[in-house]
């Protein structure tokens, strides 16, 4: 009997319901006591895909009338969908331009609570490997100036899947900066631009007189070896042996964002994240937080917390640079329930291990036996499905 979907809200009495309804939802919400909330599998397999994999791997093996499903978005595209289902918001769309100047619809959501949401990757998320040079995040900023139509609470803003590597520098020009090179004239947009702005010759700087909030799937730095130059440059198209050469320029290129806000903005965690629009967006007062907590906040999960027995999680990989991951995030938040937490991994990385504690009891491949990569992107809804299976059959064991 009875599993939640995400977003459903069980009606409180003198809702009209009759008294046998209103028996069987406080009975429903008794009986749960497995909890999946799982995030995505990319590049084929979204949060509420995987989740529904996981939830029909468990059924296989027992009793599951008390299971509710949970998927939990990263802070990447998709979020927006999964956050609307869950608070019954409205999905609108604004004109824009994308990463290379290309007329484009992006959509956002006005949420319930007044909140506006964005997923910077609708706008700044598809570009070849050979335009990133002149990708640039100016088509973010039309977006934000369109939501403020309706008067927002606040707005958040997702920082993951984008491809542009500007440091923000083209949301910036649109509020109002000016950057130039040595001899004072303007620079191109893009990466290109990036590694030749000397300062800011003169601006009419107008920040968006709202709360912003800037949601990182990674504390990524934004300079070093663990910055985004050196950990997203290989996804973006950029050889190697540039790396250092732009690493560098990221760097006197914050600086000169530091001097003009006046703000420490290169240690922040998350400045790194989408080629550094989260350094920009931190210039503008925007608060940054990691996207897995804030969203779990957001989505209310502590209710479910307090009434599961154990709780499956899922997410691709686990390495040192998931601290602030869903699987990382549930077990710091699940530690004073005691509740026991199992992630299913697709891939292990270095340092996995520091992320187990009193909830993260195990951690299961996906893998069933070595498989080509082709291979398991072309099964892995079915293998999901099959990891939960055997997890399922462990914990009633």
């Amino acid at each position: 009997m009875g599993e939640r979907r995400y977003g459903e809200r069980l009606k409180e009495g003198g809702s009209g319901d009759p008294p046998a309804r209103r028996e069987e939802s406080s009975y429903r919400e008794m009986a749960m006591d497995i909890l999946i909330a799982p995030t995505r599998f990319l590049p084929n397999a979204g949060s509420q895909a995987v989740a529904d994999a996981l939830e029909r791997g468990i059924r296989q093996c027992q009793d599951t009338s008390g299971l509710i499903i949970r998927p939990i978005p990263e802070g990447g595209r998709g979020t927006v969908d999964i956050v609307v289902r869950a608070l019954t918001g409205r999905i609108r769309r604004s004109n824009t331009v994308n990463a290379v100047g290309n007329v484009v619809d992006s959509r956002w959501a006005y949420l319930p609570d007044g909140s506006v949401m964005i997923d910077a990757g609708e706008t700044l998320g598809s570009i070849d490997p050979g335009d990133v040079t002149q990708g640039s995040s100016w088509g973010l900023g039309p977006v934000i100036m369109d939501v403020l139509r309706f008067h927002p609470r606040q707005i958040i803003i997702t920082l993951g899947d984008v491809m542009v590597h500007d440091g923000g520098m083209g949301l910036l020009e649109y509020f109002g900066l000016r950057f130039v090179d040595e001899q004072g004239i303007d620079v191109a947009r893009g990466l290109r631009g990036l590694e030749r702005v000397h300062h800011i010759a003169s601006c009419d700087f107008r920040i968006p007189p709202v709360p912003i909030v800037a949601l990182y799937p990674r504390a990524l730095n934004l300079t070093g070896k663990d910055g985004v130059t050196y950990l997203d440059g290989g996804l973006k198209g950029f050889p190697s042996y540039q790396l250092p050469v732009i690493d560098r320029q990221m760097q006197q290129y914050a600086r000169i964002l530091e001097d003009f806000f006046a703000i420490p903005l290169l240690q922040q965690a998350g400045a790194g994240e989408g080629g550094g629009l989260g350094l920009a967006l931190m210039g503008m007062g925007a608060q940054a937080r990691p996207a897995a907590n804030f969203l779990m906040d957001f989505l209310q999960l502590d209710r479910d917390f307090q009434q599961a027995r154990w709780v499956l999680t899922a997410q691709r990989s686990l390495d040192k640079t998931q601290g602030a991951s869903v699987v990382a995030t549930l077990a710091r938040r699940l530690s004073p329930f005691s509740i026991p937490l199992v992630a299913i991994i697709e891939r292990l990385g270095d340092h996995y291990m520091q992320f187990y504690n009193n909830s993260l009891k195990n951690i299961y491949p996906l893998l069933d036996k070595p498989r080509s990569a082709r291979e398991v992107q072309r099964m892995r809804i079915h293998l999901l499905e099959q990891a939960a299976y055997r997890v399922a059959m462990s914990m009633q064991g």
